[in-house]
């Protein structure tokens, strides 16, 4: 990325955040660590159960990372809910990142998914066999309508990753393609849906409200992700089919004239989204309040998550007005944020107590939790520490359906 395109990116994000007002103050230290600690230690040993075990094959270092990734996410975005909802959600990002990035052809494990769905017969692809035995659990926390929220996002997810092994930005003239393919793997569905679980908002009640704040989020949870990857992802082959690239490619704009309309369109989305649930009138306030705190604690995970490069970012900034108030976003966001990895994922519990546990204990070359190698991987734009086409690698072949 040259300098002027750099500072458009630094000069975008700070209008995002001056739009935003960015101020996250859901957690004090303390309780951030130890909620943290509490939903990494369940999601693993989720996985830690024989069947999971068995099922899926990757290598321990790179599934930690995933677990990490996912506890993070929840943890910074998902405050306002119960620890327990907070561990389904992670579960579930897990499985979601497995698929992510994958180059494996699902077609011939795909031809009788619809029948097996309707008959109630195993799913033969590995994913859905491994995502379905937890979605009966996780959807239990949701009234019917957030859990049929959750489940479509989650198939249209799937359909996401699939039209994105072809590489494929579209055709000129087909505008509708790029939002088409972001709306099926933006998770907008299921960030949308799990913030509301039935233990603390009556859904036939608040129906109105909920239906709003899920199609008001998908906006926020692509866009704010577009945003803050553009620097990363920026001139890297492996991420080139996005949301920016789809737009130049389906309309002929250019790369700052997509990117312009990237910052326009999250930063309009984003205050939609927290003003028309603003607890005025006859609106329930915690529903405001939990798009809030989602919002602002999703910004915090961008910055503080190592494959977003934005350390690398501040540390490029020069003297300039816009580089000097990026430079202190970024310090607010790591005072909030940024916690060494050894002081939370830890698993599993010995004595009453736990231990950061990793191939051969605590490693040397560690950066906040993360490998030398993973964090160079990371800086290459290695997504969540799986390399491309790995999906099917990671499962073991007992949990496919004969």
């Amino acid at each position: 990325m040259d300098n002027s395109t750099f500072l458009v990116f630094v000069s975008a994000l700070n209008r995002y955040f001056d739009t935003i007002q960015y101020n996250d103050d859901i957690y004090d230290h303390e309780t951030r660590v130890e909620t943290l600690r509490h939903v990494y230690a369940e999601t693993a040993k989720y996985f830690d159960q024989p069947e999971q075990k068995t099922a899926i094959k990757a290598q321990p270092a790179r599934f930690k990372a995933i677990m990490r990734t996912s506890s993070q996410v929840v943890v910074y975005c998902w405050p306002k809910c119960s620890l327990d909802v907070m561990v389904a959600v992670s579960v579930y990002f897990v499985h979601i990142v497995l698929l992510d990035d994958s180059t494996s052809n699902p077609s011939p494990l795909m031809l009788t998914f619809g029948n097996d769905l309707i008959n109630g017969e195993p799913q033969k692809h590995p994913f859905w066999s491994l995502m379905n035995a937890h979605l009966s659990k996780f959807l239990s926390h949701y009234g019917g309508f957030c859990s049929l929220s959750i489940l479509r996002s989650t198939f249209d997810y799937f359909q996401g990753c699939w039209v994105e092994q072809h590489n494929f930005h579209g055709y000129p003239g087909s505008e509708y393609f790029p939002g088409f393919l972001r709306r099926l793997n933006g998770l907008g569905g299921i960030c949308g849906g799990s913030l509301f679980p039935r233990a603390d908002f009556d859904e036939d009640a608040l129906f109105p409200q909920i239906a709003t704040a899920i199609a008001e989020l998908e906006i926020p949870v692509a866009f704010i992700n577009d945003l803050m990857s553009f620097y990363k992802e920026y001139g890297n082959p492996r991420d080139e089919v996005n949301l920016v690239s789809n737009w130049c490619t389906t309309e002929g704009l250019s790369i700052s004239e997509s990117f312009e309309r990237l910052t326009n369109e999250t930063c309009r989305g984003s205050k939609r989204a927290m003003d028309v649930l603003d607890g005025l009138n006859d609106k329930d306030p915690k529903i405001s309040e939990t798009i809030h705190a989602f919002i602002h604690g999703y910004v915090t995970w961008h910055f503080c998550d190592e494959r977003f490069r934005f350390k690398e970012a501040y540390e490029r900034c020069g003297d300039s007005p816009e580089e000097l108030k990026f430079r202190k976003y970024y310090e607010k966001a790591m005072a909030i944020g940024t916690i060494d990895f050894k002081e939370w994922a830890v698993w599993p519990p010995v004595n009453g107590t736990e231990k950061m546990v990793d191939i051969d204990g605590t490693p040397d070359g560690v950066t906040n939790g993360i490998h030398d190698a993973e964090a160079e991987g990371l800086k290459n734009g290695v997504s969540h520490g799986l390399g491309n086409g790995e999906l099917l690698n990671l499962y073991a072949t007992p949990m496919v359906a004969k």
